[in-house]
């Protein structure tokens, strides 16, 4: 787990000030490893994953809008036998691996979309484990709490794609407010989410590319 001195911040209109946190590529080249680093969330740098100042130029507003409250006030639960699934669907980055990974679980074009009795417990908590922005969870019987995996503290510029942060980064906003801690992150860096910091899915829509 991430320390209070490992973090991210949010600066106004421009990059992310990243502290103490293993940075890399989207070429899989770890680039930072310690002090303080300044990566773009404009989309616009030719200098990826780093700020160049394109920030500046392209008119960028990085205004967040996510919701800073408790996750567990945003989350829908679905009781199965053996595993209750958590569903946050206001952080999810549309990366698909739930629904390619168990779509007998993850339903889409359904109500509910989400069968919890649709394969083993095992096998559902296996592919939550796989979602690299946190929206899924799941608790075992006994216990309300998420079952999280011990990640290392690292964020990884994803091809055409989000920050994947692990490992429970602290993210905060330039006002110096914090969401809360979560194991697994994904953070836009395409400048063109709709939810702020965190990725929506808007790099399809835009055609964002990294590497070129």
């Amino acid at each position: 787990m991430a320390t209070d001195e490992q973090r991210i911040t949010s600066t106004e209109n421009g990059p992310y000030k990243v502290d103490g946190v293993e940075v890399v590529n989207a070429a899989g080249e770890t680039v930072h490893t310690q002090g303080s680093a300044y990566l773009c969330r404009c989309g616009g740098s030719s200098k990826k994953p780093f700020c160049d100042g394109t920030h500046n130029k392209n008119g960028f507003v990085g205004t967040e809008v996510a919701d800073r409250g408790p996750i567990a006030d945003r989350r829908d639960a679905y009781d199965g036998d053996g595993i209750t699934i958590y569903d946050d669907r206001s952080v999810c980055a549309h990366i698909g691996r739930c629904t390619d990974g168990l779509p007998a679980v993850w339903k889409l074009g359904t109500e509910p979309w989400i069968d919890p009795e649709g394969a083993s417990a095992d096998e559902i908590a296996a592919v939550v484990h796989q979602c690299p922005s946190g929206v899924l969870a799941y608790a075992r019987p006994g216990s309300a709490e998420p079952v999280e995996e011990e990640l290392e503290v690292k964020m990884v510029a994803s091809k055409d794609g989000p920050y994947f942060v692990r490992g429970g980064v602290q993210v905060a906003s330039p006002d110096g407010s914090s969401y809360e801690r979560r194991n697994r992150q994904a953070l836009c860096r395409c400048g063109g989410s709709k939810n702020k910091p965190f990725w929506g899915g808007t790099h399809w829509s835009i055609d964002f590319k990294d590497p070129a």
